[in-house]
């Protein structure tokens, strides 16, 4: 008999068709709009907590005494910290409950938000920012498995580039928001109401989310089938493992280079009042956004008309990854800041694209009991390029006194992961 978890699912949710009343395979109905709509909400919550310290940056170094230097340090350090998390996360989300495993998730990355507003010195916001990443770490991991559980296989394209774009929406989001809350009431409180926002949605996941194979029963989830110890070495010994985590490096390097550095771009480079560079940076956000659920669209429609579904993901993926460095590179070269935006939206517009198409391509490599595993060792690669794009971002920009160089860098790395994913995805991974 299975382990309970907690209860029942709750009476609305148990009669909606395809919940308990309704057979497992058939996973339709409103059910599973409300699953992922939960993982909707937590992906774009979990992005506005990684932007906040981006959005008061320039606050924060002043009232600290912090160089570009220190400030791509600090920047970094989420990413650093949630590098090391990815595998030991993608192995318990391959192991652990869903419901058990992000509510722990975001129980732990609301109080680092929380520590973050009593900080008093980098050492504190750096400490704040680990324990961050460790509570952020299996979110992505746990809710794609999650999606896998109730889609199917050649369906996943679309709730996959909605989930994932709910990162690029938190990053719209973000600058508005809590832009706002930094100018009227201090980056402190900034910080506290972000953590009391994920505070808030644990309660509500904690109450709503049950597992699909067992809501049919009405009772609590299943443990998910013990991987063997094995697992990571045979899936390290394919070149395409390699490959996605290599090819994700310059997906995340995009991203974080403008989600840690945009508004302080405009503030210094193009000489944009505080309160007007917040509003300015949500612009290109919102475009990663559309591109991020672009992605899920293209890919299906290419999936529709026939493709095999790791090529209806893998050439969208590389075509977008050569548009983002081509306007990265072109971005500060621009004369006016509005041609700079519009060059920076297409940029991370594509980037939106190539994100939901790489991750969507590490599903359909592998089978399901795998995927957050795979997705882990992906997710390494991508974190890696979020703790590098911080720091050589401000080392280049302190050294050469402009942002030209670095986003150059940018380029060249997103170039160059868009090759990796091309000549070493072509392969599912097999025993």
């Amino acid at each position: 008999m299975a382990e309970r978890s907690g209860g029942a699912a709750p009476h609305w949710l148990a009669a909606m068709p395809g919940g308990a009343g309704a057979g497992v395979g058939r996973r339709r109905g409103p059910t599973r709009l409300v699953v992922l709509g939960l993982l909707i909400a937590a992906g774009c919550v979990s992005y506005i907590d990684r932007t906040a310290l981006a959005v008061s940056t320039v606050e924060i170094g002043r009232e600290f005494g912090l160089s570009y230097t220190d400030l791509g340090l600090l920047l970094s350090s989420f990413a650093t910290v949630y590098m090391l998390c990815q595998i030991p996360a993608g192995l318990v989300a391959d192991r652990v409950r869903a419901r058990r495993l992000l509510l722990f998730s975001l129980l732990v990355w609301s109080a680092a938000q929380i520590l973050s507003a009593f900080s008093t010195g980098m050492g504190g916001l750096l400490a704040a920012r680990g324990l961050l990443a460790i509570g952020e770490a299996p979110i992505f991991l746990a809710g794609t498995r999650v999606i896998a559980l109730w889609f199917d296989r050649g369906r996943r394209a679309m709730p996959i580039g909605l989930f994932n774009a709910s990162s690029a929406l938190g990053q719209v989001l973000a600058p508005a928001l809590l832009g706002g809350i930094a100018v009227q009431f201090g980056w402190r409180a900034m910080f506290g109401v972000v953590g009391c926002t994920s505070l808030v949605l644990a309660v509500i996941w904690a109450w709503v989310y049950r597992d699909p194979r067992t809501v049919a029963a009405g009772r609590g989830e299943t443990r998910p089938r013990p991987r063997s110890p094995k697992e990571i070495r045979f899936l390290l010994s394919h070149r395409s493992s390699w490959a996605l985590a290599g090819g994700f490096v310059g997906v995340v390097y995009l991203q974080w280079l403008y989600a840690a550095w945009l508004p302080t771009y405009l503030q210094t480079a193009r000489h944009a009042a505080a309160a007007r560079a917040d509003y300015l940076s949500s612009l290109p956000q919102l475009a990663g956004f559309l591109g991020g659920l672009g992605g899920g669209v293209v890919s299906e429609v290419l999936g529709r008309i026939g493709w095999p579904a790791a090529r209806a993901c893998r050439v969208p993926l590389v075509a977008a990854l050569f548009v983002a460095a081509a306007a990265t590179i072109l971005a500060p070269l621009c004369p006016a800041m509005v041609l700079s935006l519009v060059a920076m939206s297409v940029a991370l517009f594509a980037a939106g694209i190539a994100m939901t198409c790489g991750w969507t391509l590490g599903t359909v490599l592998i089978d399901d009991g795998s995927i957050a595993t795979l997705e882990a060792i992906q997710n390494m690669g991508g974190s890696l390029g979020g703790a590098i794009a911080p720091v050589l971002t401000g080392a280049i920009t302190q050294r050469t006194g402009s942002f030209t160089m670095a986003m150059v860098v940018a380029g060249l790395v997103a170039a160059l992961s868009g090759i990796i994913y091309w000549v070493g995805t072509g392969r599912r991974i097999e025993a």
